[in-house]
């Protein structure tokens, strides 16, 4: 702590201000308390910790005689230095306080003053666009795709131009009801998680001065309870946490098409793998060909090593990988992938970005199946369907225990290419359980791709198929379709 600032020191202050000068000079009787002498100014200034941040809060001029200032003298420099410091360690704002000195009005009227001036805060179209930014910043793309959505419903324009700090739980909650109440119910839950998430953002001490949201605001927001209805009265709703379990012979039809060689080739072994692995779209559209790895033990097959930024989970589940056997012909369509990206300058991608994307990565949008998947004739089911049937169909027909199905699709352990695991494949439990879970997966697909065939023999016919799920494909598009 520095010398005890007197009168001297405020004069020698004015005269260094003359010069130019600029310097802080301590107080040794209050910590904290600085005389600021800057080229146009000396002022007093007191630094102190609210809510655990250092703050700066300026206190007003230097008194001085020559040349003649206004001010405050050292005295009254400490008392209400004192005063910011004790307000400071109990929680509150010194500003209102100074203010109040200032206007020469009492602490109570300062507080009346304030509380009738409108606090800073965001729009809500500002707010939207910062929790946005941030959400892309922090999240996958499809995340924020996902809030997103949650945050434009048209029922959601009434707050346009309004300050945040001002909208209520009861308003918001009007606006929810609204969206359940045109059939959107699974849509108003996903918004009311959305707005949640949003408000406790925005509620954070990091931007609370920005916004003046209080903490808490949104936290009993729900939505209304669902319709009661009668199992198989609506179809499904892409916003409910089930979706649509495929019958066997889509699986098979799926299958049967994706190596008829109508479709392009690439997209033919890419549903295959997605199918044969039951890995999710990112995944597949992701995969690269440095994380699959043979072995001598397991001759025809190879381990799948996913990475976490491709998996749903992967913010949550730190940076190791997740190991998947490729057996029977999902093995076989990753080794001519790999043939296909084996080639001088490649970088691995399996699915390598065409020339018009837009993702700034290597590899294809995760949507690349989608179009074609959707074209093929006597199939409903969506790029998650394998999925779906893996887990029904695991312990329906294959044997599998009830929730094992996890151990392929959510990823519960982590391991990389490098552990003991990746060096002797077949010696692990989960893994052999895991294999073997994968073989009566592709043979289960396979028999059902051999009904699927059997029923329809346009299922042998590529030049039919392949018009067929062109004009279906293209069917909306101005462009033709390629022959």
């Amino acid at each position: 702590m520095g010398n005890k600032i007197t009168k001297a020191t405020i004069e020698k202050a004015y005269r260094d201000k003359k010069s130019g000068k600029s310097y802080d000079i301590s107080d040794g009787s209050i910590a904290g308390l600085e005389l600021r002498v800057r080229p146009l100014s000396v002022r007093w200034s007191m630094r102190t910790a609210l809510h655990g941040k250092r703050t700066r809060y300026d206190l007003g001029p230097a008194e001085s005689k020559d040349p003649p200032v206004e001010g405050l003298s050292v005295d009254t420099a400490r008392t209400r230095a004192s005063k910011v410091a004790e307000l400071a360690r109990g929680g509150h704002n010194p500003t209102t306080f100074l203010s109040a000195i200032t206007a020469g009005v009492s602490m109570e009227t300062q507080i009346k003053i304030e509380s009738a001036r409108p606090k800073p805060s965001w729009t809500w179209e500002d707010a939207k666009k910062n929790f946005l930014d941030e959400i892309l910043r922090t999240r996958r793309e499809d995340t924020h795709r996902d809030y997103r959505g949650k945050l434009m419903p048209a029922e959601l324009d009434r707050f346009a131009g309004r300050l945040v700090s001002g909208i209520t739980l009861n308003e918001m909650a009007a606006a929810i009801a609204d969206v359940h109440a045109r059939k959107a119910e699974s849509m108003s839950e996903g918004m009311v998680r959305t707005i949640r998430r949003m408000w406790n953002w925005l509620a954070e001490p990091v931007r609370a001065e920005q916004t003046n949201v209080p903490r808490h605001v949104m936290e009993t927001l729900k939505a209304p309870e669902r319709t009661r209805k009668e199992l198989g009265e609506e179809a499904f709703d892409p916003d409910d946490e089930d979706g649509y379990t495929p019958e066997p012979i889509e699986i098979g039809r799926a299958l049967a098409v994706a190596r008829l060689g109508c479709l392009p080739e690439r997209i033919g072994l890419g549903l295959q793998l997605m199918i044969g692995t039951v890995q999710r779209r990112r995944a597949v559209t992701g995969a690269s060909r440095w994380r699959f790895r043979e072995y001598e033990e397991a001759p025809g097959e190879s381990g799948w090593f996913v990475p976490p930024y491709f998996r749903k989970s992967g913010t949550k589940r730190g940076n190791r990988s997740h190991l998947v056997p490729c057996v029977g012909f999902a093995a076989e369509a990753h080794a001519k992938l790999d043939k296909l990206s084996d080639f001088e300058g490649s970088e691995g991608w399996l699915f390598p970005a065409g020339l018009a994307s837009r993702t700034g990565r290597g590899h294809a949008e995760a949507g690349l199946f989608n179009d074609w998947l959707a074209a093929i004739p006597g199939v409903e089911f969506s790029t998650h369907g394998g999925r779906y049937a893996f887990s029904t169909y695991g312990p329906r027909d294959l044997g599998f225990a009830v929730g094992e199905g996890k151990l392929i699709l959510d990823h519960l352990e982590g391991i990389e290419p490098t552990d003991v695991t990746g060096q002797f494949y077949s010696s692990d439990p989960q893994i052999k359980r895991k294999r073997a879970m994968m073989k009566a997966w592709t043979e289960w697909c396979e028999h059902w791709t051999a009904k699927a065939i059997e029923k329809d023999a346009a299922l042998k016919n590529a030049e039919l198929m392949g018009k067929t799920i062109r004009a279906e494909r293209y069917k909306h598009k101005r462009k033709k379709a390629p022959t």
